[in-house]
């Protein structure tokens, strides 16, 4: 039997509840999701200029380079995070979840 929420200390988490273990996973999937805002502000900055600007693209670039490292980071602190939470709520998450693809085929 699976419980997605509660308020019961899980077995082998010290205090940490299954509502406490799905607040994890949703904050690890809301820092994952700010990697594609950040990408598309980067993206917004560089066609609202009036004109192309070496520097400009090259320092956008650059940041689009480190964001993506992070994107990485956040993905797999997601992905663990969620799995954390689904095995101690009784869910079994399907092995094509381990894909380890970026979601825009960037990885």
């Amino acid at each position: 039997m699976s419980f997605l929420h509660g308020d019961t200390p899980v077995v082998g988490f010290g205090p940490l509840t299954l509502d406490d273990l799905a607040r994890r996973s949703e904050k690890a999937y809301a820092d994952h999701m700010a990697t594609y805002a950040a990408t598309e502000v980067l993206h917004q900055v560089v066609v609202s200029a009036p004109e192309y600007d070496r520097q400009v693209a090259e320092l956008v670039d650059a940041a689009y380079l480190l964001v993506r490292e992070f994107r990485k980071k956040t993905k797999a602190e997601w992905r663990t995070a969620y799995r954390v939470w689904a095995t101690a709520a009784g869910i079994t998450v399907p092995p094509d979840a381990d894909d380890d693809s970026d979601d825009d085929g960037e990885d």
